[in-house]
């Protein structure tokens, strides 16, 4: 792991149209992500799990090039809060910190921290920019499935039960 101290080189703020329990289902839901998120994932394995983290192994485009990177995501619940971590691979050192504040029943505020080490100011425009754009795509793209699921529990065509979370290697 990188030693650096980590720079703070982009915040992200919006609404995002989710309650706070779907948010934190997606956060756990590691498998959704080359589903639902093909364009900046194509493979994702699992490589331990707890009830409030997870660690993996991900792989993203293109395909005729793939880069690979191990990342954690940690989760503190009570404190509305979970960072994803990326331990190896490209941008390793690096931490993203989101933090949740609900408005309603079905709206959520984000804001998420970008944090990076070792960066010089014009690595960190350039990181900025490629962190807002990524973020406002993947954030799109999960709010988009958090509120289809929402709607399909409102008409009790899915139920809403616990997943059972297993500390477990793949």
């Amino acid at each position: 792991m990188n030693s650096e101290p980590l720079i703070l080189i982009a915040t992200y703020r919006r609404t995002i149209h989710a309650a706070l329990e779907r948010i934190w289902e997606n956060v756990r839901d590691w498998e959704h992500l080359p589903w639902l998120h093909r364009s900046s994932f194509t493979s994702v394995t699992l490589l331990e799990q707890t009830p409030t983290s997870w660690r993996a192994q991900i792989t993203a485009p293109p395909t005729a090039a793939p880069r690979g990177a191990v990342i954690e995501i940690k989760m503190d619940v009570p404190q509305l809060r979970y960072w994803s971590r990326t331990l190896e691979g490209g941008g390793a050192g690096g931490e993203i910190l989101t933090c949740l504040t609900p408005v309603d029943e079905r709206n959520t505020d984000i804001v998420v921290e970008f944090r990076a080490p070792g960066v010089s100011d014009k690595q960190a425009d350039a990181l900025s920019a490629a962190y807002l754009r990524l973020y406002q795509r993947l954030w799109d793209e999960d709010e988009r499935m958090m509120m289809r699921r929402q709607e399909l529990i409102d008409a009790k065509r899915i139920s809403v039960e616990p997943r059972i979370l297993k500390s477990r290697t793949r």
